[in-house]
């Protein structure tokens, strides 16, 4: 009966409620694995930096939303703060820089619009405008975007497995199947991966390659509001990101899948722009 009852619940969920569970099943793995692959002291560090962020999205969330848009939920706050604390080393936090990209994604998700519309993902925005900035103000130094916060494994048997890739592989197929977003993930998924392997932009460490293509398939690129929803369309964006993200890695730009993605939000603006 409980596991009926869970059942029930689990259908009754909307996408992003789907997703907000996909990511703090990540959390979970996260917090678990710093505790048990380095000490309690790097584990409390990892909890009350994430304590932090939550905290200080909190109180943008409530100053944005009560003075600009009070129709935006606390629920996409959450999603954008998790994928923050997730993507982003944690080894040795910045704050000037940490703040500049709480403060881009509350930018991004409440002001830089167009009728309505969202013209950026914000955790895209966020991370790749703050690596712009780094360039003209060396100081703030380029946000560390490391995927050490999926690319989780555990030791079992003497060998280190991705348990990450599980959680991820589930997203993939039902949390990107709730929005009808198959076809741009796994063309993107597929050429990534293919062009990583021809190109070798994985840095002889395939199996991290593989854990963050497919978290950016499944998490970032299919972001509802700022991607295609027609089949051909989604299985060109996905296509012509991979080669994007792909040259950017090549030539060596700073983050390179975060400022390839931040164009192709620019690029898909245009080309809707240009249809209508």
């Amino acid at each position: 009966m409980q596991i009926k009852r869970i059942v029930e619940i689990f259908k009754k969920l909307n996408a992003y409620d789907h997703f907000l569970v996909f990511l703090v099943i990540l959390s979970v793995l996260k917090i678990t694995n710093v505790f048990i692959e380095n000490d309690t002291e790097a584990g409390l560090h990892f909890m009350k930096l994430g304590a932090a962020l939550f905290v200080i999205s909190s109180v943008l969330y409530l100053a944005f939303k009560y003075g600009i848009d009070k129709r935006k939920k606390y629920q996409h706050v959450l999603i954008s703060t998790f994928l923050i604390l997730l993507v982003l080393s944690h080894g040795d936090p910045e704050l000037v820089r940490g703040l500049l990209v709480i403060l881009f994604l509350f930018i991004s998700k409440f002001l830089i619009k167009y009728k309505k519309q969202n013209i950026f993902n914000p955790i895209v925005f966020a991370i790749g405008f703050t690596t712009l900035l780094a360039f003209f103000i060396p100081a703030i130094g380029i946000p560390p975007l490391d995927w050490s916060g999926i690319d989780i494994r555990f030791i079992i048997f003497d060998t280190a497995i991705p348990l990450s890739l599980l959680p991820i592989i589930l997203a993939l197929i039902f949390n990107v199947g709730r929005i009808r977003k198959h076809p741009l993930a796994l063309s993107f998924i597929a050429t990534s991966l293919l062009l990583g392997f021809l190109i070798n932009t994985y840095d002889s460490n395939y199996i991290s390659y593989i854990i963050s293509t497919t978290f950016i398939g499944a998490a970032i690129i299919v972001e509802p509001k700022t991607s295609p929803n027609k089949t051909n369309e989604q299985l060109t964006y996905g296509i012509v990101m991979a080669f994007v993200i792909a040259t950017f890695s090549f030539v060596k730009i700073p983050n390179a899948p975060i400022m390839g993605l931040m164009l192709g939000n620019i690029l898909y603006f245009i080309y809707k722009r240009m249809k209508h």
